[in-house]
């Protein structure tokens, strides 16, 4: 089957494919990376002129072209001016091209951080390629500080099992956007890849289900639809989430001023806190002196590794008696406003490594300010 020409008739290179790169804040492709239909082909090597010319026929808007030279392509002055001719003589300005370049070519030939480094100072986006995989430097990037990271479609599959690697791919992200790059997903191949990616916070996304490699791309109209549907999908579940939040948190908050009342009033610390502890997101309740020093131990709800029985594995940590939470927010917007309930940003717990939130009050106990806490599990 052939491939059909554009619409102004001139006629498509068949080699010659662009896979769409979808904003997801701006609901539009703004960026269509070159691909070439031969497996192992290199589109920049004999295929990049093919890929400028069609690429200017397809535009409409003002999208980058993305491409991935072959690094030798790069290694030198006079290769690298080689290269910007032929951007030149298709006119695309540096401005509109993104130089993608392995995070593997970098770690093999670190030379081209020098390489990459004109490119950027004559105008040319760059773009780390297949981050996540191998031995990667986030030393190597700050130096670069690339525009774009393309994470490797691997951490997007990891992803797909709720916990620590779903928090690691939201943490990469927010990670890049600290140094100043925008995200790019690929491997979105279906719904749950694509409710991941905007789960994480990710800029960009890329893969099939966006749209496939084409001579001729999707274009918005036909892409829009589709993304936007996801994404109502996950504001939905999110809203849903938000309630049954909203909800526990207010359990927890009455159970937590019955528990300071009864403390204030003389009752003993392992029964005032018995309301806070007979919630089942309630991890633990301590209470800290006026310094942030822990007094007394935890007391702990149970917890369970699955077969009923108790999970030892971090028993190292699990006397915090004496303990100094000082450092803490938790402690400090509570001491500095006695009477107030503070909850803090979610963290990782020293006692058992899971991820909580605490909430806190300073009461006097016997004429003296004390700091009541107690912390609520964060579920995945």
């Amino acid at each position: 089957m052939s491939t059909p020409p554009p619409e102004n008739g001139a006629p498509v290179t068949a080699n010659c494919r662009f896979q769409p790169i979808y904003s997801l804040s701006h609901r539009r492709s703004v960026a269509l990376e070159a691909l070439s239909s031969g497996p192992g082909q290199d589109p920049t090597a004999c295929l990049l002129s093919s890929h400028c010319r069609e690429f200017a026929l397809l535009e409409s808007s003002p999208r980058w072209l993305m491409v991935k030279p072959d690094p030798a392509a790069l290694a030198t002055a006079d290769a690298r001016a080689a290269l910007a001719a032929t951007f030149e003589s298709h006119q695309l300005p540096p401005h509109r091209v993104v130089i993608a370049v392995s995070d593997a070519a970098l770690e093999q030939a670190p030379e081209l951080l020098e390489s990459l480094a004109a490119l950027k100072q004559a105008g040319f986006l760059l773009a780390i390629d297949d981050f996540g995989v191998g031995s990667t430097q986030l030393a190597r990037l700050s130096q670069l500080e690339p525009d774009l990271v393309k994470f490797d479609h691997a951490l997007l599959e990891n992803a797909a099992e709720p916990g620590r690697n779903r928090n690691l791919l939201t943490r990469l992200v927010h990670l890049m956007h600290e140094m100043g790059a925008l995200v790019v997903l690929t491997g979105v191949h279906n719904e749950d890849n694509l409710l991941i990616a905007l789960e994480s916070g990710g800029d960009l996304v890329q893969g099939d289900y966006v749209a496939e490699p084409t001579a001729t791309p999707q274009d918005d109209a036909t892409i829009t639809p589709r993304i936007d549907a996801r994404w109502d999908q996950l504001m939905n579940r999110e809203l849903l989430t938000r309630k049954l939040t909203r909800r526990q948190l207010e359990l927890a908050r009455q159970a937590f001023v019955q528990s300071a009342i009864a403390l204030m009033q003389g009752t003993p610390f392992i029964q005032a806190a018995t309301p806070m502890l007979a919630l089942p997101d309630v991890t633990r309740a301590f209470l800290l002196d006026q310094e942030g020093r822990q007094l007394g131990g935890n007391l702990n709800r149970q917890r369970s590794n699955g077969n009923g029985q108790r999970d030892d594995k971090f028993s190292p940590l699990t006397d915090t008696t004496g303990a100094i939470w000082s450092r803490r927010a938790y402690f400090q917007h509570a001491i500095d406003q006695p009477g107030v309930l503070y909850m803090s940003e979610p963290y990782l717990s020293m006692t058992d490594t899971r991820r909580c939130v605490t909430l806190s009050m300073a009461i006097e106990i016997d004429e003296t300010l004390h700091v009541l806490c107690t912390d609520l599990l964060v579920r995945h």
